[in-house]
């Protein structure tokens, strides 16, 4: 029941997600008639407001999408709590007031307090994912890391060694955790940048995608299993943790 009940939650979760990515655009408003009455009203329209909007929008819905990819790939974990599943619904909650907050931005982008509204749901947001994080790292890992002697110790009256197991599991947890912090980063430097300038702070939000980027090309790699000095018994052992994680 519990294991339906997830898969639940996932569906949900992609659902609110979608209907979240769609709402974004539609919060671009498209002028009338009467407002729009001659070329230079246009060009107005255009520079003022429709160039800002559509940048707006094209960084919140990789906003989105990078929180729905996070989502993926924390339910790939096996150990998922009821604690956890409030947390997710508290997460998508909070997910969608970002159509709302972006159509805020595409009127008031150039106010502090918008700014800082918008960057601070993005934190919000982002700090429930690690949290989130941890309960799961937690839940998954917390018989091996309280008992880790005990295993080593049974496995190797087996004739099993482990030696780098404790280090790479740190490693692949170390990956997901980085590309988690990525939006929390970006997001205060925003927050400091809303006071300086509005461009900047809204402009700020597209390091998300680039550190994102960095941290899978420098460490996704380090992460496999050819690339790590383990004896077979250690792989087949550990390739069932990254399992785990990367859902692969």
């Amino acid at each position: 029941m519990f294991n339906k009940l997830t898969d639940r939650h996932a569906a949900i979760t992609d659902g609110v997600f979608a209907i979240a990515m769609t709402i974004l655009v539609l919060e671009i408003a498209v002028p009338t008639v009467a407002v729009i009455s001659s070329d230079a009203a246009l060009d107005e329209y255009f520079i003022n407001y429709l160039a800002p909007s559509i940048l707006i929008y094209f960084i919140s819905f990789y906003l989105v999408y990078n929180f729905w990819e996070n989502t993926v790939i924390l339910f790939n974990f096996n150990k998922i709590s009821y604690g956890i599943l409030t947390l997710n619904m508290l997460t998508m909650a909070s997910v969608c007031l970002i159509p709302f907050a972006t159509g805020f931005f595409f009127n008031f982008y150039n106010y502090i307090n918008v700014n800082l509204f918008f960057s601070l749901l993005i934190l919000i947001i982002s700090l429930l994912y690690i949290l989130i994080f941890i309960l799961l790292i937690r839940n998954t890992f917390k018989g091996y890391f309280d008992k880790k002697d005990e295993i080593k110790n049974h496995l190797r009256n087996d004739g099993i060694e482990l030696p780098n197991l404790k280090l790479y599991v740190r490693g692949v947890t170390l990956t997901l955790f980085y590309i988690l912090l990525a939006p929390v980063c970006t997001s205060l430097i925003s927050i400091v940048l809303a006071f300086v300038s509005p461009l900047l702070s809204v402009l700020s939000f597209l390091l998300t995608l680039i550190l994102v980027f960095i941290i899978r090309m420098k460490r996704m790699g380090k992460d496999h299993l050819e690339n790590v000095d383990l004896t077979d018994d250690e792989k087949e052992f550990v390739d069932n943790i990254r399992k785990s994680i990367y859902g692969e």
